[in-house]
């Protein structure tokens, strides 16, 4: 019985010690808190800036998006849908390298040469496009994306992210009367970067893929005297005073301000229908000349070089190109499908007309 009560106490003891040793809610100020024992990583080395050689090694889809400020992609800048009749632009889908993080404030701007805005659009950012984190898409946010501008003059086209502008196109227009006496009408014409500037492309990290041809043109480059009534043009790619390569079927020109056409070459003297690829132009060193012809009448040509079996791109279109509002992706993204699962990337090699 003694050993009994014993126990008995000794368990009574150990509960109010437990119960002595739990906290309760306190009621006169917060818990303090106990300094941390783990000690802070010390801070880490900032890396020395890339220079701007090393940082145009890097690749435009491997890249982190934050490494680059964003820019507009030249070829959709270009493309704006455009009202002769008018002279305005409709801005619909404008795809954006190296999009930034979050949601910002971004505007279409369209400004007199001198200063002063005259029309602006603004934006929403869709991203990633597709699959490609690399890129995304600017649409019109909550308008309908039109940008009237009306009257003759000098102009730059712009898209501005939280007030920064990222991406300009400066370009001239004037008013040009018809020339057809049953059709008297005065529209709007354009000058800038779509009588100077093409491109090579082909499908990034697929070898054999047919090597495209992407260019603008116009009735008004045409040399005098030329039929306008549906003139055919090709393209023929020279190398070394000889033909190389050629388009397979003419092209039309329209009475379109600026016409857009891609096209592929091929081989006319093999004698099956091969298809030119980057790896057949850069087989070979030197300069390249493209030169379009209407009737068989040269009217523009284009330069394009390859060194060391690479062909070279037009300064602009480096990464590591240090004005950024002129900056050219090396790299697009192919939205003319209707399926986003069938977007691919471009491999994009800027050249000059000569």
């Amino acid at each position: 019985m003694k050993r009994t009560a014993f126990v008995v106490c000794l368990l009574a003891a150990a509960t109010l010690v437990a119960y002595g040793q739990r906290r309760g809610p306190r009621i006169f100020g917060p818990e303090r808190r106990q300094p941390s024992t783990i000690q802070p990583n010390p801070p880490a080395t900032p890396a020395p800036p890339a220079s701007p050689a090393a940082r145009a090694e890097g690749s435009a889809a491997t890249a982190p998006a934050q490494a680059y400020p964003p820019a507009i992609e030249f070829h959709s800048f270009m493309q704006l849908r455009f009202y002769e009749n008018q002279g305005n632009f409709l801005v619909e889908d404008l795809e954006v390298v190296f999009p930034p993080a979050g949601s910002r404030k971004a505007t279409f701007v369209v400004s007199k040469a001198g200063g002063g805005v005259v029309a602006s659009v603004p934006l929403r950012l869709e991203t990633p496009l597709a699959s490609y984190t690399a890129f995304g898409m600017y649409k019109p946010d909550g308008v309908p994306g039109n940008a009237n501008i009306g009257e003759p003059g000098d102009y730059v086209l712009s898209v501005q992210i939280d007030g920064k502008t990222v991406t300009t196109l400066p370009f001239s227009m004037k008013r040009e009367a018809s020339n057809d006496p049953f059709n008297p009408k005065n529209t709007f014409v354009r000058e800038g970067p779509w009588r100077d500037l093409a491109y090579f492309s082909s499908q990034t990290d697929e070898p054999g893929s047919h090597l495209f041809f992407n260019w603008w043109t116009s009735l008004r480059e045409l040399p005098p005297g030329t039929n306008t009534n549906r003139p055919l043009v090709t393209l023929h790619v020279m190398h070394g005073g000889q033909e190389i390569a050629s388009t397979r079927s003419p092209v039309v020109i329209s009475q379109t301000d600026w016409q857009f056409f891609y096209q592929e070459f091929h081989f006319p003297a093999e004698k099956q229908v091969r298809w030119m690829t980057l790896a057949d132009l850069t087989k070979k060193d030197g300069e390249y000349t493209v030169v379009a012809k209407v009737g068989g009448k040269p009217f523009k040509s284009y330069r394009a070089e390859v060194r060391g079996g690479q062909l070279q791109r037009h300064p602009r279109n480096s990464l590591g190109f240090e004005t950024r509002t002129d900056f050219i992706s090396p790299r697009l993204v192919d939205t003319t499908s209707r399926s986003t699962s069938q977007y691919t990337m471009r491999d994009t090699f800027w050249v000059k007309k000569m």
